[in-house]
């Protein structure tokens, strides 16, 4: 059994989950989204999130960059560690893609703003 608090929305119901045969009972949810999360948190635990690279010739010396969409959980430090040793050129465009498929996880990591050049 394990507990956890969702996330999914305002309400922050915790819950509780555990595994029966091939499903799951989850407990103290009060939406089914509650449900889902709790299910997706033991099967393929899932995060979005941001860091920075370093920028090159840049009015700023980084940028923040963010996975265009939810890893596993397991990619996050392999792609943190990779932005800490990547260095990138400016000009950098909003949306710029800084690498496809990052770490092999499925996102791209992507700018979220701009850096003209010096």
């Amino acid at each position: 059994m394990k507990e956890l608090t969702c996330i999914r929305c305002p309400m922050g119901c915790v819950m509780t989950i555990e595994k029966a045969g091939e499903d799951f009972v989850v407990t103290g949810n009060t939406c089914p989204r509650g449900k889902e999360y709790a299910i997706s948190e033991m099967t393929n635990p899932v995060r979005s999130f941001s860091v920075s690279v370093r920028v090159s010739g840049g009015e700023r010396g980084a940028v923040a960059v963010r996975v265009d969409r939810a890893v596993n959980k397991k990619y996050i430090l392999p792609i943190a560690e990779f932005a800490r040793h990547t260095v990138i050129s400016a000009p950098v465009t909003e949306g710029q893609i800084i690498a496809k498929n990052v770490c092999g996880s499925g996102a791209d990591l992507i700018a979220i703003a701009a850096v003209n050049g010096a």
